[in-house]
């Protein structure tokens, strides 16, 4: 490795400045190529790019190449591309930019460097090879994952307004021949159903956490901070800690009653409380933007005890014989199961260890096998009893195109609604290439 690889995938440089920045009078310092709305695009950004490519590997015709003009060309207009994303984005209120996460993938890529050229003096040393500090490069770093974040982002909030694309049988086909040679080989697969129930607490530790709900929320409406009691009192592990914050969200993210209750909400009121499958919330809608929410909840989980384990386990063990006597795992699931827990997954044998530790009686399953009741504890201290059918084991072997459709439509699908949510931001924008 080279320091030259440092400059790879770095995009601060093709950032374009105003065009009141970039030209002055009749002093031109670069070679102007394109006016994208208010900005401009130079040659030296485009030829920057290109080295960049290069640098990663990617295949590049050398300038004295008759093809080196087409070439530069394609990649002027994916630059313009680019810029009339981020425009657009700039001007998206929606767009709210994790500085934590653009911090932490900075972070995470120095520490990379630095592991790979042997520590941070030498790494700093092949930073001034190339006239930089580690505090610069820092910030180029910091530019180019801020810009993709960016255009992340735009593309999430937007694609879903672009209207679905066709996708034929012999683009698919077609994407995978040219796919094929960079696909791995296929690991040893299961493929199983399930149905997850949840220990059902007695009609007593309901009432108990329903009366701990309701004397919470008159201390909320007495004037208490509902930080500080989401803080001491709620039992959700990922909003307590932050005051029960839960950040902004649409509708769909959340369990129906919650969603009803929040979104019925106006800024710095609080809901009674509200039972869902979770237990008891209070809800403090603190702001709003369009079809968004920003809110904090208290969540009371009535207690569970071993014995409502044990009410769990023995009717998996009823569903059990239900599920060999011919009873489907579908209809059992839609029944009985826990509707957070997914009733059908595909795991590689080798990522079974991702699974809580009891599913690792599955390494020597069969197909058609039952498995169950298998328990486990979920990090929030909550018990599940699981069933298990083993639907499919495949043994490992080259990926087949039906293996992959579905992943090919979707990518297929995506590229289409984003070159077509692209060509209309480049409709609405004032673009003039000059080459």
């Amino acid at each position: 490795m080279t320091h030259r690889l440092l400059l790879a995938g770095l995009c601060a440089a093709w950032l374009p400045l105003p065009l009141s920045a970039q030209i002055g009078g009749e002093d031109v310092v670069d070679r102007l190529l394109a006016v994208v709305g208010d900005s401009v695009v130079v040659a030296t950004q485009v030829q920057e790019e290109i080295q960049r490519m290069a640098l990663q590997g990617l295949p590049v015709p050398p300038p004295n190449d008759p093809a080196y003009e087409a070439f530069f060309r394609q990649v002027l207009d994916q630059y313009v591309d680019r810029l009339v994303i981020l425009q657009a984005a700039a001007k998206d209120s929606l767009l709210t930019v994790d500085e934590a996460l653009i911090e932490e993938r900075v972070n995470q890529r120095i520490q990379e460097l630095t592991t790979d050229f042997g520590g941070q003096a030498a790494l700093q040393q092949a930073l001034a090879a190339e006239a930089l500090t580690l505090s610069e490069y820092r910030e180029m770093l910091t530019q180019d994952a801020r810009s993709e974040n960016i255009q992340q982002l735009y593309f999430q909030l937007h694609l879903r307004d672009v209207a679905p694309v066709p996708v034929t049988e012999d683009e698919l086909r077609a994407r995978f021949l040219e796919a094929s040679s960079q696909i791995g080989q296929r690991p040893r697969l299961l493929t199983f159903r399930q149905v997850v129930l949840v220990p059902e607490s007695t009609d007593e530790a309901v009432a108990d956490a329903r009366a701990l709900a309701d004397s919470l929320l008159e201390r909320v409406r007495a004037g208490e901070d509902f930080a500080d009691l989401a803080r001491e009192y709620s039992d959700d592990p990922g909003s307590a800690q932050l005051g029960g914050d839960l950040g902004w969200f649409r509708r769909g993210r959340m369990v129906r009653a919650f969603e009803d209750a929040a979104f019925s909400l106006i800024p710095g009121e609080v809901s009674p409380v509200v039972e869902s499958e979770f237990g008891f919330h209070i809800i403090k809608m603190e702001r709003a933007r369009l079809s968004e929410i920003q809110a904090r909840h208290i969540l009371i989980v009535p207690e569970k005890t071993e014995e409502d384990v044990a009410r769990a386990r023995e009717l998996a063990k009823e569903l059990y014989a239900e599920a060999q006597a011919g009873t489907s795992m579908a209809e059992l699931a839609r029944e009985h199961s826990d509707p957070a827990a997914p009733d059908s997954l595909t795991f590689a044998f080798d990522q079974l260890s991702e699974l809580p530790a009891a599913y690792g009686v599955l390494r020597t399953a069969t197909t058609g096998q039952f498995v169950g009741p298998l328990e486990y504890v979920l990090p929030t201290g909550e018990s599940r009893v699981a069933l298990i059918h083993v639907v499919e084991v495949r043994e490992a072997g080259a990926y087949t195109f039906e293996d992959v459709r579905p992943q090919l439509t979707a990518m297929i699908l995506q590229e289409r609604q984003r070159e077509q949510l692209v060509a209309a931001l480049r409709e609405r924008t004032h673009i003039r290439i000059r080459m």
